[in-house]
């Protein structure tokens, strides 16, 4: 069994905007749209959760429900941060009792445009190595600084990687990895570092570039070009 979280619950601070940026339009439709879309119509996906600030859920059901978007069992509140939306959410299927070879796809709202061949190859890593993400490699420089700016080391470029979404794990190391956290305090930004934590392997899995997480203004017009582009490609921006 496949249960996607979909994490909708940020604000739009970097965004500039004072709405969650999930509603922000892409070429007439709302990014959430686009993402629910693209995993509902992904054929190996059973269930699909999203966690979303309170104030949102009405809105996120009606744009659910007015797109006939499939596979959405419910539409939880968010809590403070994303990982403990997600661990809410891990918690309460757990005790639904999820078959044995279960896995959770944890996927951030603005990653939109996930295909569905990159799903495959994250999915076929999950299972054989129990956890596994997307992203890509970093085509700039990075400086690791200390505490007053100053350049500490320089990594070799070759071996840093850009994290995205989706961040796939094998549903009873997820419960570890969570559980594990919520007891320590541990707060990570993404959810691959929490199985890291409890020396899981995950397993990195490149793709493109144009599943990138929806950020900046910026981002807005680039996510545009993407979609019409793909559109005139094959008419559906996901296969």
């Amino acid at each position: 069994m496949n249960i996607v979280i979909i994490c909708a619950g940020g604000n739009g601070e970097r965004m500039q905007t004072k709405e969650n940026k999930i509603f922000l339009k892409i070429n007439g439709k709302p990014i959430i749209y686009y993402t629910l879309k693209t995993l509902s119509e992904y054929e190996k996906i059973d269930s699909i959760i999203v966690t979303t600030g309170e104030e949102y859920v009405i809105r996120l059901k009606k744009i659910i429900s007015q797109n006939n978007i499939k596979k959405v069992s419910s539409v939880e509140n968010a809590y403070g941060t994303r990982q403990e939306s997600s661990y809410h959410v891990i918690e309460k299927l757990k005790n639904m009792n999820p078959p044995k070879e279960s896995f959770v796809i944890i996927h951030n709202a603005v990653n939109p445009f996930v295909r569905h061949s990159e799903l495959d190859e994250c999915l076929d890593a999950a299972h054989k190595y129990g956890a596994s993400l997307l992203g890509f490699q970093a085509s700039d420089t990075v400086k690791m600084i200390n505490d007053n700016y100053f350049i500490d080391y320089t990594p070799n470029r070759n071996v840093v990687w850009i994290a995205q979404t989706p961040q796939i794990i094998r549903f009873d190391i997820a419960v570890k990895a969570f559980e594990h956290a919520f007891k320590m305090g541990f707060i990570a930004t993404d959810d691959s570092t929490l199985v890291e934590a409890i020396h899981g392997k995950v397993k990195f899995v490149e793709c493109s570039r144009e599943n990138f997480k929806i950020t900046y203004p910026q981002d807005m017009e680039l996510a545009k070009q993407i979609h019409l582009r793909r559109m005139k490609e094959k008419n559906i921006w996901f296969a």
